[in-house]
């Protein structure tokens, strides 16, 4: 497959890891691939481990495994939620399961695991979470990059480069497609014009669940 034909989906959530979304956003837009950002919702700014800003170009509800051949799936403390949405975990187990490339890194284990697609596998992943991997069946291996067929895995952000050069040769290494799967936007802007707060409210009364939000505006607002 020529990587200007490449569907691929990054997630999006509050608490993402900044250069784990937006260094592969932009290294394969500038490839000339599609990339879609992915959220629970599109009309919401997510916030990043340190205040930047996201608006995903589209919502996980709105978004099939068929529409693309990648999704990647980056790390910070973005994967404790995204492993609470159902939604994107059945995103991220059905572009396995038609063979597209799942591809994390750092903390983005958390979800392989709830995924259901670590038990196996020869993966990496950050050190602090190796435990929750090799309890979900995996083969820890601490190298930059581990690829295991489909998967691709990373450890932490000075491992980009390595992470994204295994994505865009196991992209090639795939045939063609049919490209009757829904288009979907691709502008999502790194344009950074006010941080992103991120907070945290409880989901109901004597509830001890907490659901992250993230609100724009200067520190004092």
């Amino acid at each position: 497959m020529d990587i200007s034909a490449a569907h691929i989906a990054v997630l999006a959530e509050n608490q993402y890891q900044e250069l784990e979304l937006w260094y592969p956003v932009l290294r394969f837009r500038e490839e000339g691939a599609h990339v879609t950002v992915v959220g629970p919702r599109a009309d919401q700014v997510y916030g990043s481990k340190l205040g930047y800003p996201v608006v995903p170009d589209v919502a996980v509800t709105d978004v099939s495994p068929d529409d693309f051949d990648c999704v990647i799936v980056p790390g910070g403390f973005a994967p404790e939620q995204l492993r609470r949405n159902r939604d994107m975990l059945d995103l991220v187990r059905g572009v396995s399961e038609r063979d597209g490339i799942v591809a994390a890194i750092c903390h983005a284990g958390w979800v392989l695991a709830s995924a259901g697609l670590a038990k196996g596998r020869k993966l990496t992943c950050v050190s602090v979470i190796q435990d929750d991997v090799k309890a979900a069946g995996a083969e820890y291996v601490d190298q930059p990059v581990v690829r295991d067929g489909n998967l691709i895995t990373s450890r932490l952000p000075n491992d980009l480069p390595e992470f994204c050069r295994a994505i865009a040769e196991a992209l090639a290494e795939r045939p063609a497609r049919d490209r009757s799967a829904r288009e979907h936007p691709t502008g999502t802007s790194a344009a950074y014009q006010a941080p992103a707060r991120v907070k945290t409210r409880s989901a109901g009364a004597g509830s001890a669940n907490y659901l992250m939000y993230a609100v724009s505006g200067s520190p004092g607002t």
